[in-house]
């Protein structure tokens, strides 16, 4: 298993590398950032969680404005992202880089119903790719009997849903899920992680149309 030095160097990486993408929005021709999101999770807790780790993760992901492609705008424009949860207790940190779609919850049925409530919220999913320093293969008696099993793979698919509210133009405060596996993909031991929590997201720019 690798050590708690691999999730501290890749935070110390991912920190020196937000003010580089931050001056990108200094030029007002070529904006890159388009948020930064801020979250607090529970480890290995979620509806799908066998709940063999635990502690309170942190979270640091950011978003980037869609590239101007033609393939992009094929695939619907979603925004491309970075993030990182460690967890400080020795137990799976991860890193993942994907992309995610985000829909304002807005219409007139709903507005009018509402108040124009709804003309805050969004909903918002993500698909990506995690690196993860979890073991990736347990006892096998334990993994049989009772689900304690390993990774399988050192990269792994995430899958991510959020709902949120937007408030003063610029911040938002969402509801948070994520699961990391490969079950359906990939053979061989197939552990899982959940997190579930509350992030806060602060917009720096509109996305490129």
């Amino acid at each position: 298993m690798i050590s708690l030095w691999f999730t501290v160097h890749l935070l110390f990486v991912f920190i020196l590398a937000t003010p580089r993408a931050a001056s990108a929005l200094e030029s007002e021709h070529n904006p890159v950032l388009y948020k930064t999101v801020l979250g607090l999770f529970l480890h290995d807790r979620g509806p799908t969680s066998d709940r063999h780790e635990s502690g309170v993760d942190p979270n640091w992901e950011l978003q980037f404005n869609p590239p101007d492609w033609k393939v992009w705008h094929w695939i619907g424009l979603p925004y491309p992202m970075v993030g990182i949860t460690p967890n400080f207790k020795g137990d799976t940190s991860v890193l993942y880089a994907g992309i995610t779609y985000e829909f304002g919850l807005s219409n007139k049925l709903t507005d009018a119903l509402t108040h124009n409530f709804t003309k805050s919220l969004f909903v918002a999913g993500g698909l990506s790719a995690a690196l993860h320093n979890g073991p990736l293969h347990k006892n096998p008696v334990g993994c049989e009997e009772r689900s304690d099993c390993g990774f399988g793979y050192r990269v792994l698919p995430r899958l991510n849903i959020e709902l949120g509210a937007n408030f003063r133009d610029n911040h938002a405060m969402s509801l948070f899920y994520d699961h990391m596996s490969h079950k359906g993909f990939l053979p061989g031991e197939n552990e899982g992680i959940d997190h579930i929590g509350i992030r806060y997201h602060y917009k720096f720019n509109m996305a490129l149309p």
